[in-house]
């Protein structure tokens, strides 16, 4: 399923990108001047390969991008990508190691390969380092955030 929905990037899934992808920079500005920690967080649990068929990036590539030109975002920015389709977490991984300027940020990007749940409530449960994140869920326009 996740092949089919990657297959043409289609105007709402750009829309729905550009959606989340500015609203997590708003969010991370504001976060990172009022925060104390020295970490905000991007968790994708349905990441997907990285890019369309066409080469257009989908949101995890469009926050990597953004967080690599804003040196503050950069140097706190920890992302965690999954996908329980193998060959996805696979072009993810190499979408992420080609863009320009991955090295800038100061937490490589982790990308898992699980189905979703009680496994991974657990790793987040072990993640309590992290004070806030946001959290975006294919075919939902909507960016959850939650605390622990």
């Amino acid at each position: 399923m996740a092949q089919a929905f990657f297959d043409e990037s289609r105007e709402q899934s750009q829309i729905k990108a550009k959606i989340v992808s500015d609203y997590f920079f708003a969010w991370a500005k504001i976060i990172t001047h009022v925060q104390r920690s020295d970490r905000i967080a991007y968790i994708d649990l349905f990441a997907g390969p990285g890019r369309y068929k066409d080469g257009t990036m989908s949101t995890p590539l469009l926050i990597l991008q953004g967080g690599i030109r804003d040196p503050i975002v950069a140097n706190r920015l920890v992302t965690l990508f999954n996908d329980r389709d193998a060959n996805s977490s696979r072009s993810l991984e190499a979408a992420i190691k080609s863009l320009p300027g991955i090295e800038k940020l100061k937490y490589a990007p982790r990308v898992m390969n699980q189905e979703i749940g009680t496994e991974i409530v657990k790793r987040f449960e072990e993640m309590r380092l992290i004070l806030r994140c946001s959290l975006s869920i294919r075919g939902v326009t909507k960016v959850y955030r939650f605390s622990w």
